[in-house]
């Protein structure tokens, strides 16, 4: 065993860790000369993969059967996940969280995505989830049954866990005690339960927030001059906002001021069009200046949710008006539904921004030249 014990080390395992894989009742079974054998063929194939001396040495620290496996059978098993689908750099990085991949049969692995394909997961699906939730291959599918059925019993239809879990498979493993806590905690907040629900839909990923982290939140929106009903209204119409770091929301504010308006309009519009938190300012911008070229200076503040529409597509009606010598009796005319607008006017979305591309003043300037 002393063989054992110097080729570890030299590897960079620390005493105690070789103590807990060569005491481990599995590496018992196998004589030191097979060990060594086991252990040396492992590694090598290991970093020849792509794994690092420190994963490798995280993995079999935690899983101490690993050494004990032959490597025709870690190499099945690789090749099995592979042949799902996986990345070389995704498979590192699951059986990095979740050694005990190395542990499962091939036959359990199958069997688990197969089950998951009859709750209704497509074979994509469950790569991504597993991807993100490596655990997940090592849940008992009971499990996961009662978890769809718990979060069905908060008022969601089975495709809408299905849809959930797939953004946010970690929900498999919190309690569901923990997730009825995190909804009671948003109510507290002066959500509406239908509120939540709708929010929960579009933003999983607020149940895994912390209280503290959600708290922050709303307090930070409300010193930027929101009214806690604004926060609730805003966060309500457009989930993602939670998710954003409020330094990205600050910069946001002060960016779209230095376009000439004051907090209050800016506060103003955000609540009529509550993405503009989510859009670049450069998108912001390109469509504010436009509006404002064409003499349309007052769409950003009492029409903000006119900003939805692409200034390409903005631009291509309004030369098109333009040079067909329209008159545009109102500035309704640049947003009607694009059914409506080939109704009225006769041409499509498509052939209208074919026939005129979106240029920047800039551009425009220098062709001119």
């Amino acid at each position: 065993m002393e063989e054992v014990y110097k080729y570890l080390i030299d590897f960079g395992f620390k005493k105690d860790d070789i103590d807990k894989i060569v005491n481990s009742i599995f590496i018992n079974e196998i004589s030191p000369d097979n060990l060594l054998r086991h252990i040396k063929s492992n590694c090598e194939y290991l970093l020849e993969f792509g794994y690092t001396k420190l994963q490798i040495i995280k993995i079999a620290t935690s899983l101490t059967s690993l050494f004990g496996y032959s490597l025709e059978n870690i190499k099945q098993k690789i090749e099995y996940l592979i042949s799902l689908g996986y990345t070389n750099e995704k498979i590192i990085n699951m059986t990095e969280v979740f050694p005990s991949i190395f542990s499962l049969s091939m036959e359990n692995i199958k069997q688990k995505k197969a089950d998951l394909i009859l709750l209704g997961y497509t074979e994509p699906q469950i790569i991504k989830m597993t991807k993100l939730l490596p655990m997940l291959f090592g849940y008992s599918i009971e499990n996961i049954k009662q978890k769809i059925k718990d979060i069905e019993s908060l008022g969601y239809t089975k495709k809408e866990v299905l849809i959930i879990t797939l953004k946010l498979p970690a929900l498999f493993g919190y309690s569901f005690e923990s997730i009825k806590q995190k909804i009671e905690y948003l109510i507290s907040l002066g959500y509406t339960r239908e509120q939540v629900i709708k929010i929960i839909k579009v933003l999983p990923s607020v149940l895994s927030f912390s209280i503290e982290n959600i708290n922050k939140k709303v307090e930070c929106l409300i010193s930027l001059g929101y009214t806690n009903e604004d926060v609730i209204k805003l966060t309500t119409a457009m989930p993602p906002i939670l998710a954003l770091s409020m330094e990205n929301i600050k910069q946001k504010i002060d960016d779209i001021m230095s376009l000439g308006y004051s907090k209050e309009e800016v506060l103003k519009m955000t609540l009529e069009l509550p993405s503009l938190l989510g859009l670049s300012f450069e998108n912001i911008a390109n469509k504010i200046n436009y509006y404002k070229e064409i003499g349309f200076d007052n769409i950003a503040v009492n029409y903000s949710k006119f900003l939805m529409q692409s200034v390409e597509l903005s631009y291509a009606r309004y030369n098109y008006f333009k040079n067909n010598n329209i008159e545009i009796k109102s500035h309704r005319y640049l947003f009607y539904s694009e059914k409506r607008f080939k109704n009225e006017f006769g041409v499509a979305k498509q052939e209208l921004l074919q026939m005129y591309p979106y240029k920047r003043k800039e551009e425009e300037i220098k062709d001119a030249r």
